[in-house]
């Protein structure tokens, strides 16, 4: 495949170095060009092809989100990559870069020599060009993979689990749903939004989300998807009890957990070691549920983003729960790696393109969902 085509728009001449460095030494993609204002890549792409565009938050005559909605309008392949650092102003704008078509951003490192900043960059990088490079190649030749399983009139594809995983599941018992658990990643938080805005205020499930943010960006996160969901969403704390209808979104650098102390589930936040590379982490979460849920009726979905957190959590969740598994299909994906590791594992039972999630959700909640499969 050829290598893709990079714009790069910093203010600091240091750091678009850093990122030209960290594009190249990713060896799947090149720098066309490096902008210093979100004006000068504009100018750039009226008139050369390229397939992204990284943009700094904060530039002069031009922000990264003023030059985000021109690209998205004028040129909606470009794939946009906010590069951002960890303000809570910063993180505002960069949920606001994500709501306006942002793939997704990276964080700036702090702290680090300018050979260590290379690294990390490159190695998120790399991950995130992989993908547009996979789909850019897919939709120019026409060769788009696609999901074994069979299908139902719904337009789900269920899948079956392999003789060595246990899958606990009985539809005949899943009258009702006891909880609701989701876990998302890269191109997460456009997911999420989408899934929730469908649900109306008398929605009365509790809802617990794990998505891969640092800290400081999780409240953004919840603040922006308050604005368009019924439900009450918000970052969870240490100690709340576990209400029906509310969103508790896991917050940035903790991991979230639930236990019951006898006064009923509580939510509890802990700064423990990163798991699978990340804090917070949905196979916390999920095993936390797992133990204290174990018999209940468990409704797992699992969306867009890289790595495979979640199918540890999920596989336990199917041999101590009654757990129906929903993972976001691949041509919806942002990054297809955690469904992906869920599905491979026979842990799914049903793969849904992103835009019918929220219905499936709420067919199933309703007990009208589930087919006896």
């Amino acid at each position: 495949m050829e290598k893709i085509r990079v714009l790069v728009a910093d203010d600091s001449i240091v750091y678009r170095k850093v990122l030209a460095e960290a594009i190249e030494n990713t060896e799947i993609a090149i720098v066309d060009y490096a902008a210093p204002n979100g004006q000068k890549a504009i100018e750039w792409i009226k008139k050369e092809t390229v397939d992204v565009a990284l943009l700094d938050v904060f530039m002069p005559e031009m922000n990264g989100i003023e030059a985000l909605k021109i690209i998205k309008k004028d040129h909606p392949e470009i794939d946009v990559i906010m590069i951002s650092s960890d303000s809570t102003h910063s993180a505002e704008l960069t949920m606001e870069a994500l709501n306006n078509g942002a793939v997704d951003f990276i964080l700036k490192p702090t702290d680090v020599g300018q050979e260590k900043s290379v690294d990390i960059i490159k190695s998120q990088l790399k991950i995130l060009f992989s993908q547009i490079r996979i789909r850019k190649y897919r939709n120019t030749s026409g060769n788009l993979s696609q999901t074994t399983g069979f299908q139902n009139k719904r337009g789900g594809i269920f899948t079956k689990s392999p003789d060595d995983i246990v899958d606990k599941f009985n539809a005949s018992k899943f009258k009702q749903v006891d909880l609701i658990l989701i876990a998302s990643s890269t191109g997460g938080p456009s997911a999420l939004e989408k899934i929730f805005e469908g649900f109306s205020a008398d929605f009365g499930k509790p809802i617990l989300v794990v998505q891969h943010m640092p800290p400081k960006f999780t409240r953004s996160l919840c603040e922006s998807l308050n604005r368009t969901c019924k439900l009450e969403v918000r970052e969870g704390s240490n100690n709340e009890p576990l209400k029906e209808g509310q969103i508790v979104v896991a917050p940035g650098g903790f991991h979230m957990v639930v236990k019951d102390e006898g006064s009923g589930v509580l939510i509890k936040t802990e700064s423990t070691q990163y798991i699978n590379g990340v804090k917070p982490s949905a196979d916390v979460l999920f095993s936390s549920v797992a133990d204290l849920f174990e018999g209940k009726n468990i409704l797992a979905v699992i969306l867009t983003g890289m790595g495979s957190d979640g199918k540890n959590g999920v596989a336990e969740l199917k041999q101590k729960c009654n757990c129906y598994c929903i993972t976001q299909s691949e041509k919806t994906c942002v990054v297809y790696g955690m469904p992906r590791s869920i599905y491979e594992a026979g842990l799914s039972n049903e793969v849904v393109d992103i835009e019918n999630v929220s219905k499936r959700i709420q067919e199933i909640v309703s007990g009208k969902g589930i087919p006896l499969v």
